[in-house]
């Protein structure tokens, strides 16, 4: 039977392990946490087709659900490397060595870091609001970032605690006008422009940021400091000198194959530039079907 590797265990790991599977591959998924990735950890998703709202974890239970029906094998170990040996594509992971002669990477994206966070987080540093703003229900927190995320952030903050502050590195924010409205109908939201976080404050939690704003250091009570400003492509684990990247993020091409035969990749690892629930269900379809086919050759 041909054979695959999925590594990650988001949406676009999922949908290529569904699309693989239904063409009569055998799939095995290496994750090392639970599946569904960071769309299991959305409040609500009113984007992705058929739905009008669907919660994250919902829709990434759905998927896993499909997937394991189908015959998914889902190995739960820590992949250290990703190399390309005349046997086809070498895993290593924290318990064992397994070869594959195609291979899908859907390992997706990791946050940010401000740099100031140091032995806060936990304690009142996130970065995640869905996982951890019920924990600061009717109490001040702040929002770092500018984006997209830091928007959907800052919202979903509004409607649980007393006061957000939402801080803007920039003169203004880069996300859907759409967003942007529903963030500013929250008489509790207040927008710092030109906002960089200096310093983190309280003694075994967090209780107030330092922030430059417009040249002038002030200080905002808070209990949180949500962090939202942007990810980085997980691929330090990939050892593949051939393997074409932009900025970090794999290239690959409408078959959602790379520069390196039988390495298929999907999802936010990719240089795709939109980042969306739906475009990394599309890359894993792409990215499972032609893996599944090019493993039956290389059979």
């Amino acid at each position: 039977m041909k054979s695959i590797a999925v590594i990650g265990g988001g949406v676009a790991g999922l949908s290529a392990s569904i699309y693989a599977l239904r063409s009569g591959a055998d799939v095995t998924l290496f994750e090392q946490f639970g599946l569904g990735g960071l769309v299991a950890t959305i409040d609500k998703i009113e984007n992705f087709p058929s739905y009008k709202s669907v919660e994250g974890w919902k829709l990434a239970n759905d998927m896993a659900s499909q997937a394991k029906a189908l015959g998914l094998k889902v190995i739960r170990q820590r992949v250290l490397s990703l190399k390309k040996s005349d046997m086809g594509f070498e895993i290593v992971t924290d318990k064992g060595e397994y070869t594959f002669p195609s291979a899908v990477i859907a390992t997706g994206t990791a946050h940010n870091k401000l740099g100031i966070e140091g032995d806060y987080v936990g304690r009142g540093v996130s970065y995640c609001a869905t996982c951890d703003g019920a924990f600061f229900r009717n109490r001040p927190v702040a929002v770092a970032g500018g984006g997209r995320s830091a928007v959907s952030e800052a919202t979903y903050l509004a409607n649980l605690c007393e006061k957000v502050y939402l801080l803007v590195p920039s003169a203004e924010l880069d996300a859907e006008q759409k967003a942007v409205e529903e963030l500013v109908s929250h008489a509790n939201v207040q927008i710092l422009y030109n906002a960089t976080v200096a310093s983190v404050c309280g003694e075994d939690q967090v209780r107030s940021v330092k922030v430059y704003s417009d040249g002038q250091l002030s200080e905002i009570e808070t209990d949180a400091l949500f962090v939202a400003t942007g990810a980085q492509p997980v691929t330090d684990f990939v050892q593949i000198n051939d393997l074409k990247r932009e900025r970090g993020y794999i290239v690959v091409d409408g078959r959602g194959e790379t520069s390196v035969k039988g390495l298929f990749a999907a999802g936010d690892v990719t240089s795709g530039s939109l980042k969306q629930i739906v475009t990394a269900c599309a890359d894993g379809a792409k990215a499972g079907s032609f893996a599944s086919a090019f493993s039956a050759k290389a059979k």
